[in-house]
């Protein structure tokens, strides 16, 4: 028995973290603002209850300021082009638009991620 090391399976190559986080947030963020747009507005003007804004408000706004940041980082880093870093910021002001963000960030991945032989 020799005390040579095992060999090991290298292990896949995987996209940049970053990029995955975005697609996370992306769709976090997307998702925040569809509730706050079709469900917590709503119920502060149709029935009088402007506890659900004042809930969701702030956890929308940590959402967003987070991806933001995230965006930035991403574009900074490379990963992403500025041009869909910018498309994918204004995604993150329309409603569904955190929903065509994450397809987007999801190619990406996808073109960064090697293929398996």
């Amino acid at each position: 028995m020799s005390n040579s090391p095992t060999p090991t399976t290298p292990t896949p190559a995987k996209a940049p973290w970053v990029l995955r986080h975005l697609s996370i947030m992306t769709l976090a963020e997307g998702t925040t603002l569809i509730a706050l747009v079709l469900i917590a507005v709503p119920l502060k003007y149709w029935a009088g209850l402007p506890i659900a804004v004042k809930i969701l408000g702030p956890i929308h706004g940590a959402f967003f300021v987070w991806a933001v940041l995230v965006i930035i980082m991403a574009a900074a880093q490379k990963h992403l082009s500025i041009g869909k870093a910018a498309q994918v910021f204004v995604a993150a002001l329309i409603p569904f638009g955190g929903l065509w963000s994450h397809r987007l960030i999801d190619r990406e991945i996808a073109l960064k991620t090697p293929k398996k032989p």
